[in-house]
Order: structure tokens, then C-alpha cells, then sequence
């Protein structure tokens, strides 16, 4: 996400890996760059989001009739791997990156970040490869295919590279949202001109990869107009490892949490059970990252006024709205999924992932404790510092709901994964809210 977005599980690497040319006015430093108004870029994040959706809201289906269960079955574990990649190299760079972007002053200091970044990313590239290549032979699903355990990992080592944070940190959302909207535009008819029939699973994963290698090429293209490269110092990575190791415990552990139970039910389960359960988490992923664009604009921008004294009230109200606004959100899409998905998914991905219905529709419930959890960690918690706590959190969020799908995965298969993924997310958010009243955070965003 990207994260994510964090960006979704099978669509192209996050915000900020895709070419287009900055405007003028966006390639100067952040000192001279206006503040954009929070909710018009909000507006324009989301709105450049639709392309994101209709994206996957075509992808899912093609896949689904193209391929059929199994051959699905075993891209969403590749794909799950991928993720698990993507999350351990990038390591919780890109929060602690845009956070420092955003109190970043001049082009000199900027280029010593990106230098030093960048160095971060190559001192955990190994680690990463050595848990992609580690997982394809631990699970049976992708034993049966090694390829696509090769090109997932290789996917997740150029995610990770994305330039996303740069973007985000800087308060160019227009550059970060108009960057991803080209990739779509170069994956998508690669993947219908190229994928038809089972078999062609590596085809899909393959043409991902060609896709953010040119995007993140294009991307430091532009990162390098807008920094001064004589300043960049390629060093300070291990030091990175290490200042970073509490916020990856944070994003890495529930990225772990939400994206690697397709890849834990490979392990035992059959690559039809994986492809129904692996659609449920899709279309719920979907859902979840209706929620994602908000963090490339208030992630910043809540960072950027708290550390100033005289925005800090603004940044409290920023945080009391979105509050409010992002958990009825939720809620909202927890009953559009219990009134549509019994309808929608045969429709959609045809009669045999019927058990894929009661899946989502389990999904959905964690809608609403997501949002909470999205608002309370990174519009509060991470601007205010406490890094710490939001990462135990995570932990005990992330190792409940690992041992939850393992449990209950033996147990009922993809039905008791989903299971453990929803009281993963209320355990996060009732040990959040917790937290809040302890360090009194309700008065103050309330009185704000």
C-alpha cells in the first residue's frame, strides 16, 4: 500500500513506480512548493483511484473465468507471496520516509533522504529473496509451479523500490496519483492481450514485472529533477534498519496480517480452496483500499501541522473528522458487502466459486474495525510519535491472528481463515482505542 497503499495484492506497485513528466510547478523543493488544500487533494487521490478499481474490478473476474479456480488459486498464492516480500524489503521505509520528507526544508536534504533510503532497501533486499525463495518451496500450491514463486518475489523486490513515499512526503499527490494511473494503463492490456487459458498464471506475474521495472525507472527520472544529486550520500541504511525496525513491527506485521493468509493456506490447503478463499480476500482487499488514498494525503499533512505550533489544533480537527468520516465508511461497506456479494459474485466470476460468497461476506465484517484502526495508527498515533505502541499493538494484532489462521484454517479451511482475519482487526482496534483513553488522545481530538 503500498502501502500499500499501500498498493493492492496484483495490481501494480504503489503510487509514485509509474512515468509521467512533473508539472513545473511541482518540480521545485517542498520550501517553495504551495501547501495543497487537504480536501482538494483528497478529491483528486480518489478520484485518480477509480482507475485502481475499475483495474481490479476487471482483472478479478477475467482471472476468475480465464483461469479457473485452481490455476487462480495458485496466481493469489503467488501473489500473497509477493506481498510478504514487498513488506519485509521495504521494512516500514516509506511511513518513516514521507514523515521525514514532510519536515524536509531544502533539495539538499531531500537527496541525502532518497541516498539513504534507497541504501535501507538494498541492506534488506537479501533478507527478502531469501523469504521468496524460502516460501515457494514451503508451500505445495507453488511447488507444483516454481516459476511463479520466482517472479513474485522478483515483483516484491521492485516494489519495494517504489518511490511512493518521496511523492507522498512531499505533498505531490498529483504526480503520485497520475503516475499509477499510467501503469494501469501499460499492465492491463498486456495482461488481457496475453493471459487466456489455465497455464498462463506466469504470463500474469511476468508482465506485472516488466511493467514496475519501467515504472520505477521512470519514477527515479523524476525524483532526480526535483533533488539535488550532488548532495546524495549513499550511506546510513544500516541506520535506517534500525530507526525503522519499530514502524515495520507496525505496517510490515499487519501487512503480514492482511496479506499473507492466502499464502498460509496454500500450505495446507488445495489450489481450489486457495483460489475461493484467495477471491474472497481479493474483493475484500478492494474494499479496504477504498480507504487507501486518504493515506497519501493526510498521513503528510496531519505529520506536517503537528510539528508546527500553529496548526497543531488544525491537525487534532483533521484527525477528529477523519475519525469519523472513514468509520462510518466502513460501516457502509460492510452492508453494501452483506446485501451484494451472494448476488454479485456468481454473476461476476461464475458458479463454481459459490463458496466464495460466505467468505467475503465474513470479510466484511473487519470493514469498519479497519477504518478505525487506519485513522487511530496513522493519522494519530505516528504523527504524535508513538511509534512503540502502535508497533506492540501490531505485534499482538498480527501474532493472534497468524496463529488464529492456522488454527482455524486446519480446522474449516477458508471459512475459519476469514474467521481469524476479522477478530484479528478487532482485537488491533480494541487494543487502539485502549490506548487512546489511556493517554487521554479521545479528549484532546474531541476538544480540538
Amino acid at each position: 500500500m503500498s502501502t500499500p497503499l499501500h498498493a493492492l495484492p496484483g495490481a501494480v506497485p504503489a503510487a509514485g513506480t509509474t512515468a509521467i513528466s512533473p508539472t513545473a510547478a511541482e518540480a521545485v523543493p517542498p520550501a517553495a512548493a504551495p501547501t495543497p488544500s487537504t480536501q482538494r487533494a483528497l478529491v483528486f487521490v480518489y478520484v485518480g483511484y477509480l482507475f485502481r478499481y475499475a483495474y481490479l474490478l476487471v482483472l478479478i473476474p477475467f482471472y476468475g473465468r480465464v483461469l479457473g479456480a485452481e490455476e487462480y488459486g495458485r496466481l493469489l498464492a503467488a501473489m500473497s507471496l509477493y506481498q510478504v516480500v514487498w513488506m519485509l524489503t521495504e521494512y516500514g521505509f516509506p511511513i518513516v520516509g514521507a514523515r521525514d520528507a514532510a519536515s524536509t526544508r531544502s533539495r539538499e536534504d531531500l537527496a541525502r533522504l532518497f541516498g539513504r533510503h534507497t541504501m535501507g532497501r538494498l541492506a534488506m533486499m537479501l533478507p527478502g529473496i531469501a523469504v521468496g525463495l524460502g516460501g515457494t518451496l514451503l508451500s505445495p500450491v507453488l511447488r507444483e509451479t516454481p516459476i511463479l514463486g520466482v517472479l513474485a518475489t522478483l515483483c516484491g523486490i521492485v516494489a519495494a523500490f517504489n518511490l511512493g513515499w518521496f511523492f507522498q512526503g512531499t505533498l505531490r499527490f498529483t504526480t503520485s496519483v497520475a503516475l499509477e494511473v499510467c501503469g494501469f494503463a501499460i499492465n492491463l492490456p498486456l495482461i488481457l492481450w496475453l493471459v487466456d487459458g489455465p497455464g498462463d498464471a506466469p504470463l500474469a506475474l511476468a508482465t506485472l514485472l516488466a511493467s514496475s521495472l519501467i515504472c520505477s525507472v521512470a519514477a527515479l527520472v523524476i525524483v532526480m529533477r526535483s533533488i539535488d544529486r550532488p548532495a546524495i550520500r549513499w550511506r546510513g541504511g544500516f541506520s535506517l534498519v534500525r530507526e525503522s525496525t519499530a514502524l515495520f513491527a507496525h505496517k510490515g506485521l499487519t501487512m503480514l496480517m492482511a496479506s499473507s493468509s492466502t499464502y498460509l493456506l496454500s500450505l495446507f490447503g488445495s489450489a481450489a480452496q486457495v483460489g475461493w478463499y484467495g477471491v474472497a480476500e481479493r474483493l475484500a482487499t478492494v474494499g479496504l483500499s477504498l480507504m487507501q488514498p486518504a493515506n497519501h494525503v493526510l498521513v503528510g499533512t496531519v505529520a506536517q501541522r503537528i510539528s508546527q505550533k500553529d496548526s497543531e489544533g488544525n491537525a487534532y480537527r483533521l484527525m477528529r473528522t477523519s475519525l469519523f468520516a472513514m468509520t462510518a465508511f466502513g460501516v457502509l461497506m460492510l452492508a453494501s458487502t452483506l446485501l451484494l456479494a451472494d448476488r454479485l459474485v456468481p454473476l461476476i466470476l461464475g458458479p463454481s466459486f459459490g463458496p466464495t460468497v460466505p467468505m467475503l461476506q465474513m470479510l466484511g465484517v473487519m470493514f469498519p474495525f479497519a477504518a478505525f484502526c487506519q485513522v487511530v495508527s496513522g493519522y494519530v498515533l505516528i504523527p504524535l510519535r508513538h511509534d512503540q505502541l502502535v508497533s506492540l499493538i501490531s505485534l499482538f494484532g498480527a501474532v493472534t491472528t497468524v496463529l488464529m489462521i492456522l488454527g482455524f484454517g486446519l480446522a474449516w479451511g477458508g471459512s475459519g481463515v476469514a474467521v481469524a482475519r476479522v477478530m484479528g482487526y478487532v482485537a488491533i482496534a480494541f487494543a487502539l482505542a485502549l490506548v487512546l483513553y489511556r493517554k487521554r488522545l479521545f479528549e484532546r481530538i474531541w476538544q480540538a
